[in-house]
């Protein structure tokens, strides 16, 4: 039984063989053809042997032809015979039921690389392969692909499709590096934050934090115009950055203190409105409006949530930190520029909560984080940063309103 199993695996093996010096001999008649300028008569016998093997069930044989065609024709620009026998390589792929592999990704990637930016067989191409790609589940495509094509768009610099690729896949660091490509040479300086906050949010619309992380750091870090931080000198990075750390801790009271304090900045783009109250759904657990419906990447718009409320002060009620406490009183006086706040914020850093908890005396009033629980300590915290930052914006702001234009 073994040596029957043995023999079949053979014979197997040399029809295979067979088979692919079937496939080059015919390649190689094809190839002759084309070199000679009979692009139609090869066309279409290309189009003969891709039915005839599919009708065999030799999908690998007919999806190999017909790329190696493509890639012949596109090197001798006849556009209109590689898009159709580009088709042809999908429609294999789609009735062999072949599955993902990077190897066939990155084939497709090549075959729309060599197309055509503005002819329509390119749309037809990369929707169709797309959808190959998502196996079926109802996804936007797979992320390799969704990377490859980004890259390919980058190259043509055309930004908003490769941005659009860019955030359906996992690569945080090249989308990065084409949003400084793509604000240093298209965008107002003025806008540079703006760039990567639309970035990062939408990321986290997709419920993607990694990449989300990874954009922001790598943008902040390589942008010519934004200097070293965090803390940054614009606030809405800074919002972004504080964003980031609040969706780890999944806390609404810091959500909401973040938008509520950040809505100069957050008026900018209405658009922000709804990919807050989005977010606010994922990660502080914010129930949907009935009437908000989300589809796609940025959703429609719908009744005004989480992100809306903040921005037009419409108060939410989650849970507060306790009365009395340090942070509360900050809050409730605004986070003035003054020096008042710092002698507070003292009583929230560690090393000086080590020392309440040594002996020493806070004001009278004063809840201090050896205090509280341990999820308002952990928002303590937080917000002690956070007033920080805040302190530091508004005299950066107040000092240079005299000298930079537009602030």
């Amino acid at each position: 039984m073994a040596a029957a199993a043995a023999m079949a695996e053979q014979e197997s093996a040399r029809n295979g063989a067979r088979n692919r010096g079937g496939v080059q001999r015919v390649e190689g008649k094809l190839r002759a053809s084309v070199e000679k300028g009979d692009y139609y008569e090869a066309h279409q016998m290309y189009r003969t042997l891709f039915f005839r093997y599919t009708s065999q069930s030799k999908h690998a044989e007919a999806r190999e032809l017909m790329c190696s065609g493509a890639l012949l024709f596109f090197s001798h620009g006849q556009q209109n015979s590689a898009a159709d026998l580009s088709m042809l390589v999908l429609e294999s792929l789609e009735k062999a039921e072949v599955e993902v592999a990077d190897e066939l990704l990155e084939n497709l990637a090549k075959l729309f690389s060599l197309m055509d930016p503005n002819s329509p067989e390119r749309v037809a191409f990369v929707s169709r392969a797309l959808k190959w790609s998502s196996g079926g589940s109802g996804k936007l495509g797979h992320p390799r692909l969704h990377q490859l094509l980004a890259l390919t768009l980058w190259k043509e610099q055309n930004y908003c499709e490769s941005r659009y690729h860019f955030l359906h896949s996992t690569d945080g660091e090249g989308c990065a590096n084409m949003l400084v490509e793509y604000s240093t040479s298209r965008g107002f300086r003025s806008e540079v934050d703006m760039f990567v906050a639309q970035a990062v949010l939408q990321f986290l619309c997709l419920k993607n934090k990694s990449s989300a992380s990874v954009v922001f750091t790598t943008y902040t870090q390589k942008h010519p115009s934004i200097e070293g931080g965090p803390p940054f000198v614009q606030p809405l990075l800074n919002f972004i950055w504080f964003l980031l750390l609040a969706v780890d801790g999944g806390k609404l009271t810091v959500f909401t203190v973040l938008c509520e304090q950040y809505q100069p900045s957050l008026r900018r783009d209405p658009m922000y409105n709804e990919y807050l109250d989005r977010i606010g759904q994922l990660f502080f657990g914010v129930p949907p409006k009935q009437t908000s419906s989300y589809g796609g990447l940025l959703g429609k718009a719908g009744a005004p949530g989480v992100g809306a409320a903040v921005c037009t002060g419409q108060a939410l009620s989650p849970r507060p930190l306790p009365r009395g406490s340090a942070v509360h009183a900050l809050l409730l006086r605004g986070v003035s520029p003054g020096p008042g706040p710092l002698p507070c914020l003292q009583l929230l850093f560690s090393p000086c909560s080590q020392n309440i908890a040594g002996g020493a005396r806070a004001p009278r009033g004063t809840v201090v984080p050896g205090a509280l629980s341990t999820g308002h300590r952990i928002q303590a915290r937080f917000f002690s940063f956070f007033i920080v930052v805040k302190y530091r914006e508004r005299h950066h702001l107040n000092h240079l309103q005299c000298t930079v234009p537009g602030r």
